[in-house]
């Protein structure tokens, strides 16, 4: 095997040989997606026992042959992921914050008033030491009862005032709270879900949930709750300052002393924070990556007894996790000790100053300055520690920031067609196909998969595709959707390339039923008529029995209603099958594709999938995909795909009749092996 080990700032590409595992070489993360197709190119040559390549490998040659493909940042010349419009590494913060607030515009009024009424609250709070002052002062050494009853009532509407706005406030921050978040995993979700194929295979399921989720609800808490409470830190801490200025300079410069340390421990504190909060992300992304693939393979996990196996990998993640949180626990923990250290000495000096001005009986400070004055005191460093601490909530803002919209900077499926005029609709599809000269190499990589390909399908055609596992059958077909774009040629449908098609238009006339059929968990009925809106059921119902699947629907208690689980669960494969050919039919396309859609059933459920399919690809210019030979029998024409290559065509007594032909070669094969009933 082969593999790459992250490491802090750097990483290992590792290989194992006979149970031992050695590092052969370290790099930086700034190589780690050139290293990466570097490891998936020798597991490919592993997978296929090609030693002798193995051996020959060189790692200059594939690093070379890789950077034809990478894209470099002009700032730090790393390579920028395929697809991003900016280096991640070199985000602009300034412009990455001034992102962010776009989701808190559509609701300004309402932050504008939350904020108004914060101010409100931390005004109302700022009021009470002033009146312990006055009563000190004035009230109890000249026994003023009647200013004292006002000042009673006034602390009383004070409490009650500030409760009141303090809970309409709470109030008014979760409304919008719970708007931007529903915005953010809105655009987030809306945005993946117009993302290539090419995108998910190369990123893990895990990974996608926790930026849509996890990452979306920092930047909303730090949008919605921490800029306001930034904001009035800043209003309470300018507000305070004023009034201790005041009320006796000389002491206010000396509660104001400690500002510049603290100042100066929460940029360092934030600077390496911020790049251990990188760290934990990645490796909760990891983490979460790992149950969205085990879960939905349980089954696979149990079968092969790979239980133990998975719950160490899932420990060895949960230690990564652990070993970077307790990394910003300790910045943490040495942080605010500091802070501490720092605001204590400010209380000191102004006890020790302050007291003294009052035991010497100073008239220009009183005792009920002073106690006014500490009271106020605390209210200043609160809001200045709050603001330290905020710094490492805004890092985690940022870093999720960077990470949500690295998705939002992924460029899109395209509708970018390649001749003048996109064609957004016609009236009739007739559904002739032409590939023409069409070969396909995938991102990153200089083999090609399909070579000069040319074919001609006539309107209402079945085309049968065989050939050996790997030779490129289903990446045929996956052209034709546009789930790829062809690398050279083009392919056309009724004589207009495909990329000048309206890509939303051109799936809607393409019927897909695959070797594994995917139901969503709801109803029957539902997934018979997914992708179509507004379906009666009578044309549900009708779908179902040409597809061979009504009685088996009946024969539950809540027949079309019935609930099934996630991925089907509930169903057999055979009748997952019917209800996907079912909702192919329901969708009445004019082209079809069915990529092994009788595999691994048994006889009598094949007949009843044979027999729905037939009614299927009625009229529609069909390609199948088979590895059972039999089933191709009335297919118009075959086409043999090996390595890449049309290497044969025609009828299916015509490629019989080639006594070394490779069709005739699979068919003598499959033949032999029914013989001995294996």
């Amino acid at each position: 095997d082969v593999k790459i080990k992250r490491y802090v700032g750097n990483a290992f590409l590792q290989i194992k040989v006979n149970e031992t595992t050695k590092s052969i070489l370290r790099f930086s993360l700034s190589y780690i997606q050139r290293f990466e197709w570097i490891a998936s190119k020798v597991k490919q040559l592993i997978n296929n026992n090609d030693h002798e390549s193995i051996k020959d490998a060189d790692l200059t040659d594939m690093t070379r042959e890789r950077l034809e493909y990478e894209e470099k940042c002009p700032v730090c010349g790393r390579s920028v992921p395929k697809g991003m419009k900016v280096c991640p590494k070199c985000v602009d913060k300034k412009k990455l914050f001034k992102r962010m607030f776009k989701y808190l515009k559509p609701y300004w009024k309402k932050a504008f008033l939350a904020l108004t009424l914060l101010w409100v609250v931390t005004a109302l709070n700022l009021t009470p030491p002033y009146i312990t002052k006055t009563m000190i002062d004035d009230i109890f050494p000249n026994q003023k009862y009647q200013l004292f009853t006002y000042m009673i009532v006034t602390l009383a509407l004070v409490y009650i005032f500030r409760a009141i706005f303090l809970g309409f406030r709470v109030y008014l921050i979760q409304w919008i709270g719970q708007k931007v978040t529903r915005d953010l995993r809105s655009e987030v979700y809306a945005h993946i879900q117009k993302l290539s194929i090419n995108y998910y295979n190369t990123n893990r399921t895990g990974k996608i949930m926790n930026r849509v989720t996890t990452d979306t609800g920092r930047l909303q808490n730090f949008l919605v709750n921490g800029m306001q409470m930034m904001l009035n830190h800043l209003f309470t801490i300018i507000f305070i300052a004023i009034i201790l200025i005041s009320m006796d300079w000389q002491l206010a410069l000396i509660s104001l002393s400690p500002v510049p340390i603290i100042v100066g421990l929460t940029l360092v504190f934030a600077k390496k924070i911020h790049k251990i909060f990188h760290r934990i992300w990645r490796r909760l992304g990891n983490m979460k990556a790992i149950l969205g693939d085990t879960i939905p393979g349980i089954k696979i996990v149990k079968a092969f007894t790979k239980e133990n196996e998975e719950i160490s990998k899932f420990d060895d993640s949960l230690n990564e996790v652990f070993k970077e949180q307790m990394k910003a626990t300790k910045a943490r923990s040495l942080f605010r000790p500091a802070m501490s250290i720092s605001t204590a000495v400010g209380a000191v000096l102004i006890w020790g100053y302050g007291g003294y001005n009052v035991l010497t009986g100073t008239e220009r400070l009183t005792l009920g300055v002073l106690v006014a004055f500490i009271a106020y005191m605390w209210r200043f460093y609160n809001p200045v520690l709050a603001l330290a601490r905020l710094s490492g909530q805004y890092e985690q803002a940022i870093t999720s920031a960077e990470r949500v919209f690295n998705i939002l900077d992924i460029e899109p499926e395209t509708d970018e067609h390649t001749h003048s005029n996109l064609i957004l609709d016609k009236d009739q599809l007739r559904g002739e196909i032409t590939f023409d000269k069409v070969s396909f190499t995938y991102d990153g990589d200089d083999e090609e998969v399909l070579t000069d390909i040319n074919l001609k399908v006539k309107p209402g055609q079945t085309i049968g595709l065989v050939g050996p596992t790997g030779a490129g059958k289903t990446t045929f077909v996956n052209l034709l959707p546009r789930f790829y774009d062809v690398s050279d040629g083009s392919i056309k449908v009724d004589d207009e390339d495909i990329r000048d098609y309206d890509l939303q238009w051109l799936r809607r006339q393409i019927g897909i039923v695959p070797q594994h059929p995917f139901l969503f968990y709801g109803t029957i009925a539902e997934n018979i008529a997914y992708g179509i809106e507004g379906a009666e059921r009578e044309d549900i119902i009708r779908a179902a029995k040409m597809a061979n699947a009504h009685d088996f629907i009946m024969d539950f208690p809540m027949g079309y209603d019935t609930h099934v689980g996630e991925r089907g669960i509930g169903l057999s494969g055979g009748e997952r099958q019917r209800v996907s050919i079912a909702r192919a039919i329901l969708k009445n396309a004019k082209i079809m594709i069915l990529d092994e859609a009788t595999s691994a059933v048994d006889t009598e459920t094949e007949s009843k999938i044979q027999s729905a399919i037939d009614r299927l690809i009625d009229g529609r210019t069909t390609f199948v995909i088979a590895h059972r030979l039999s089933t191709l029998k009335n297919a118009d024409k075959l086409i043999v795909i090996e390595d890449g290559q049309i290497v044969e065509e025609g009828t299916h007594e015509e490629l019989l009749q080639k006594e070394n032909g490779v069709f005739k070669k699979l068919w003598d094969m499959q033949s032999n092996v029914a013989k001995i009933g294996v």
